[in-house]
């Protein structure tokens, strides 16, 4: 990866408060400890000026904040401390939230009591979740599919193989 995809990737990052936060109490955990950025570096083989770097808030690399924090005993827990809101900077659309439901039901009802066994399609898990109240009839089973595209995209699910133009899906293991 060029310099250039970085800095692309960099300007989309919309939160360097956080970062410039999270870097003050890595600096003030390692401060209060006595270790030098030259000790830093002995823990973790981070380089003393990207340690300046996250100090600062420059670096977006969050593996090296976690190496740094590591090294510096300083518990993840505290970033409520930093002032970080844990609600996303943009809400789903009401769409995606219901796919989001329909995605925690069947993870919850169909995946985890393994009710795919040797591979059921969208149809068959349409139905079972029918017969169990959990999605009203009206629900296509396009959405299903859907879902279901997506926890094989995720490697959760596979597709077995095809019949008659459907997939048939198991857990994959």
């Amino acid at each position: 990866m060029d310099k250039k995809e970085v800095k692309k990737r960099s300007s989309r990052i919309k939160s360097p408060e956080y970062r410039q936060a999270i870097g003050a109490k890595l600096r003030e955990a390692r401060q209060e400890k006595g270790y030098s950025l030259s000790d830093i570096k002995d823990m973790t083989t981070i380089p003393p000026k990207t340690t300046l770097e996250m100090e600062k808030g420059i670096t977006i690399n969050i593996d090296y904040y976690v190496e740094y924090a590591k090294a510096v005993e300083y518990d993840f827990d505290n970033l409520s401390g930093v002032g970080i809101e844990l609600i996303p900077s943009h809400q789903l659309p009401k769409k995606k939230q219901e796919r989001v439901f329909l995605t925690k039901k069947i993870r919850e009802y169909i995946i985890l009591p393994d009710f795919l066994g040797d591979g059921k399609t969208t149809d068959q898990i349409r139905k079972h979740m029918i017969s169990l109240n959990l999605i009203d009839e009206s629900l296509k089973s396009t959405e299903i599919t859907g879902v279901m595209k997506n926890f094989v995209i995720d490697e959760t699910v596979k597709v077995l193989t095809k019949i008659a133009g459907k997939n048939i899906y198991a857990l994959r293991k």
